[in-house]
């Protein structure tokens, strides 16, 4: 059975889209083990999930603090190297730049075949906390990419990005989902179940600067029978968590799984994927909440300016905006007046999914990539 170690800068919660590669691996044939970086000390040291076997280790590293992450994360890198030592593996999955080194020195130690998955441009995520150093995590990680043996990551214009002095293009796997789980369920038992009523709005991801999280859930009152439902966590979870209690209009969920993020998405009547255009990590990166939408046939609200955009207004699928609340209340309030459109909105985004996002050319992809790795088939 071929075998492969994953590594993640986060205590697999579980990541989506690591959860939904593993799940794919897993039906291959494949041993998953994942390495993951225990950053709140409250995780189990060792799990077996149906989808990978979970080591995890530290150190405690408090979130959204770059010095304190840039100081600890070499700790967590000598520390996962020392576990790593317990496992057979026959390739090395680095998912991030924040996991790259160590999947390289992994590689290089064992000889083992080295598979790069950039989740997002990571310098232009931490831009705004870094600073300048962004320009010299850029080289390094187009450096360290391009002795990766192969290289996969979100969307088009990201692959291009990291293609960049590679003899070979980065691939494009895409982070969809399988719609199955919906299958059976009845869209009002799955509202009724969490008390959704009126029209329903649903943010349901990172609940951090930057996202419209704030923004959303201020915009509405019990007066304009909008349901503001979010799911998440995050640095914004206090404000979400207090906004809930004090406003009838906002129903926070907590932190929900990714199948059940799937039902409620369906369960909604518009998907709120608004991202900072400033940001350029979000210009080039395609959300999966987006493809979430897609896949089960709703529309969403997103960014003018995104590259995302292009193909949402392209496709006719969703509603596209500048990043500015006024524009989000008014886009909202004239959507929840016409069903008829979102109904057809939803219906040519899930045409969209099933064309080039499905669930099926995600897998496809993925598996290709390991296929081309040198080492057992």
């Amino acid at each position: 059975m071929p075998s492969t170690l994953m590594l993640l800068s986060n205590p697999y919660r579980p990541d989506p889209r690591v959860l939904l590669e593993a799940r794919a691996l897993r039906s291959e044939g494949y041993a998953v083990t994942l390495l993951a970086w225990d950053r709140e000390g409250k995780w189990p040291e060792e799990a077996d999930l149906r989808e990978a076997s979970v080591l995890r280790c530290g150190p405690r590293c408090p979130p959204r603090s770059p010095s304190a992450i840039l100081a600890r994360l070499p700790r967590f890198w000598w520390r996962a190297l020392r576990k790593s030592r317990r496992v057979d593996f026959d390739f090395v999955h680095a998912h991030d730049f924040d996991t790259l080194p160590l999947g390289l020195l992994i590689s290089r130690l064992n000889r083992k075949p080295l598979l790069y998955d950039a989740h997002e441009l990571y310098a232009k995520m931490v831009q705004d906390d870094v600073g300048p150093f962004s320009d010299a995590i850029w080289i390094f990680e187009r450096w360290m990419a391009r002795r990766a043996d192969e290289v996969i990551t979100v969307s088009e214009a990201l692959a291009a990005e990291l293609s960049r002095g590679r003899t070979k293009r980065a691939a494009v796997v895409t982070t969809s989902q399988n719609p199955d789980v919906i299958e059976g369920l009845q869209r009002q038992a799955v509202r009724e179940g969490y008390g959704l009523k009126g029209f329903v709005l649903s943010y349901l991801g990172s609940l951090e600067p930057g996202r419209f999280v704030e923004e959303t859930v201020g915009a509405f009152v019990p007066e304009d029978k909008v349901t503001v439902l979010i799911g998440g966590s995050g640095s914004l979870q206090p404000m979400v968590a207090e906004a809930s209690k004090n406003n009838p209009a906002v129903r926070y969920v907590g932190v929900v799984d990714t199948d059940e993020a799937l039902r409620l998405t369906w369960a909604s009547d518009l998907v709120v994927a608004m991202m900072d255009p400033k940001n350029p990590n979000n210009v080039v990166g395609t959300p999966g909440k987006v493809i979430n939408a897609m896949a089960v046939g709703r529309p969403m609200v997103t960014t003018k300016g995104l590259e995302i955009a292009k193909k949402i207004e392209a496709r006719d699928c969703g509603i596209v905006i500048p990043y500015s609340k006024p524009r989000f209340v008014e886009a909202v309030m004239a959507a929840a007046a016409d069903p008829g459109r979102l109904d057809e909105m939803g219906r040519r985004g899930r045409a969209c999914f099933d064309e080039e996002y499905s669930w099926e050319h995600a897998r496809e992809g993925l598996l290709k990539a390991y296929r081309a790795l040198p080492g057992p088939p």
